[in-house]
Parts: structure tokens; C-alpha cells; sequence
């Protein structure tokens, strides 16, 4: 089975530190990104507590998923399922992280770790000289996903590095689950390290915090952190095909026609379909097609991008967007 190359989804999550030296705690606040979430705490009981509670919602990973008529699971995202998400502030409340220091007077940091109810957290401990041997062995044994001695000269950039591969091996448990379901008519781009490349770029030069996989037509709803939107189309040589085929069965002009057929285009229609519209009403097939940037990797690839997505999705970026929610939680 082909490893999945991009997570189906992805959202900024919040980072546990715990540590009995409330000196270093506060030092967090000027030397952690000013984008990160987090929580502090000085009490590995309350720390505890607060880990193990209950999570008001199921992942969307564990959201997702169909029957279709052979009874087999099939994964389901559809824009009603990603505009619940989305609405859902809390999502960002999720822990994916916790560094917690391994030498605390009243339980130390492998106790902590084997208390945790959520299998999917990562777990990172902070060691002294004298305990890095244990931190060794328990990273060997698997109990630890990293460790970093206190004294380290980088200890805050390996914090931050440590931190940003947790959270993509985080999302990566829940691409795992899903591998089966989307082997059964799996979306190919998800598993092509060309589309993998060409995405994170996209990411980073968009400033993208979260995205969805989207199944009509394929692709992904990208969020900025303020919570304005992109959508990102793929398709491949069959599915450009089809999209003439649809816009020739609506009368598209032929200029429409001809550049679907050239690859130059391909359309986007969520939200709107020549079906919606009756009698002298035309419909607008300029308005709802997107320039192709073609990409080669495992099969060729026809991707459009748009910066106004024409989508009926209801969205308070002031109430549920990253931005707002960092606003609220002060980081």
C-alpha cells in the first residue's frame, strides 16, 4: 500500500508544556512563535487532568466515514462536513504535543507519559545530565517520541523543529486510519510526491494554516489564519475530460469548450450549475473557470486555484478562524 504523500486535513493544534520550574514556563512567552498555541503547567496533576478530560468532538478523521452498497468503509468529505469543522473553534484546543519535563518532585516525566489517555498525543521530555540515559531507553522502547536535554545550547530551535514534525506525525496517525478507505478509489494526487511538493509551497507562500480535502471536484479548502479562504482544484486527464463533456451537454460557448480541451482551463462549480439556471438566464462559464498550472508526477496533473472560492460555506472568520482563536486564548 503506497503511503499517503499529504494528510487529508490539517489544522493548527495547541502545544502542553509541563514543567515544576515556573521560571521557565515564563520565559515561553518571548522566546516561543507568536503563532504557536500553547498551555503551561507548573502542577502535573492539573496537567493531567486537563490532557485526560474528554474532547467535546470526535477528529474529523474519526467524522469522515461512509458505507457505501459492498459495505465497505469509504472516506466522505463533503463541504457541509468541512463548514462544521471550521465553525468549530475548539479544534484548535486539541493537544498534539506535550513536553514535559522528565525530573518533577511529585511524578516524573515516564509516569506523566503512561497516564495519558489519548494514544494519538506525542510526547517530547525535557532531561537533565543525569537523566538522559532513561530518556534514551524510553525513546528506544518507544515510549517518548523525542527528548531534549535542558542544557542544550538550541534547546528553544529544537523545541520549535521538535514541535513542527510532532504535528505533522500527529495528523499522520489519522492519514494512516483513513489509508484503507481511501485505497478503495483513492484520490491519486494524495499520494504524489509531485502534488506534495508543489502544495507546501503553496502553503508557505499563501501563509495557508489549515486545509481540508474536498471531493466535489477534488481538491482543498485552504485558511489563512485571519480565515479568508483559497480552493484548490486537481484533476486529472479523465476528469478534464468529463468537465468538457458536462460544459458541451450545457451549450458552453466554444471558447469555453476549447480551452477545457486545451488544458487551458477547468471549472469549478460548487455552489452553482448550469441546472440552477432557466429560460433567457445565462450562465456565467467565465466566471466559474480557473487557470490551469499543469504538474507532472506520477499521472499529469490540471490544477486551478481561486482566491474567492464560489462556495456556500457560512463562515465567521471573527468567531472560529486561528486568528480568533489565538486572540481569545492569548496563545
Amino acid at each position: 500500500m503506497t503511503d499517503i504523500t499529504l494528510s487529508p486535513y490539517f489544522h493548527p493544534t495547541t502545544v502542553c508544556f509541563v514543567d515544576d520550574n515556573e521560571s521557565f514556563l515564563n520565559s515561553l512567552d518571548l522566546e516561543l512563535p507568536t503563532d504557536w498555541a500553547y498551555r503551561t503547567f507548573v502542577d502535573p496533576v492539573e496537567a493531567l487532568a486537563f490532557l485526560n478530560e474528554a474532547p467535546p468532538r470526535a477528529p474529523l478523521a474519526e467524522r469522515c466515514f461512509s458505507a457505501d452498497e459492498g459495505n465497505h468503509s469509504v472516506i466522505h468529505v463533503d463541504l457541509n462536513l468541512i463548514e462544521q469543522e471550521i465553525n468549530f473553534c475548539e479544534r484548535f484546543r486539541r493537544i498534539s504535543v506535550v513536553i514535559v519535563d522528565y525530573s518533577m518532585p511529585s511524578i516524573n516525566g515516564l509516569d506523566f507519559c503512561a497516564q495519558l489517555i489519548d494514544p494519538h498525543i506525542r510526547k517530547v521530555m525535557l532531561t537533565g545530565v543525569a537523566d538522559e540515559k532513561i530518556a534514551v531507553q524510553a525513546f528506544n522502547a518507544g515510549l517518548i517520541h523525542r527528548f531534549i536535554p535542558k542544557n542544550h545550547p538550541h534547546a528553544r530551535d529544537t523545541i520549535i523543529n521538535f514541535v513542527s514534525e510532532l504535528e505533522e506525525e500527529y495528523f499522520g496517525q489519522y492519514s494512516a486510519q483513513l489509508q484503507n478507505s481511501l485505497a478503495i478509489n483513492p484520490p491519486g494526487f494524495l499520494v504524489d510526491e509531485a502534488i506534495a511538493v508543489w502544495f507546501h509551497a503553496l502553503i508557505e507562500a499563501e501563509h495557508v494554516v489549515e486545509y481540508y480535502f474536498v471531493t466535489e471536484p477534488p481538491g482543498f479548502l485552504l485558511l489563512r489564519g485571519n480565515g479568508s479562504m483559497l480552493r484548490v482544484v486537481i484533476l486529472d486527464d479523465s476528469q478534464m475530460a468529463a468537465q468538457r463533456d458536462y460544459a458541451a451537454n450545457f451549450n458552453a460557448p466554444a471558447k469555453v469548450l476549447e480551452a477545457i480541451a486545451n488544458r487551458e482551463r477547468l471549472g469549478v462549480f460548487d455552489g452553482d450549475s448550469p441546472t440552477h439556471y432557466f429560460g433567457d438566464e445565462t450562465f456565467p462559464w467565465e466566471d466559474n473557470l480557473l487557470a490551469v498550472t499543469r504538474i507532472t508526477g506520477t499521472r499529469t496533473w490540471y490544477l486551478g486555484i481561486s482566491s474567492d472560492p464560489p462556495m456556500d460555506i457560512d463562515f465567521d472568520p471573527t468567531v472560529a478562524s486561528y486568528d480568533a482563536y489565538l486572540n481569545k486564548n492569548g496563545g
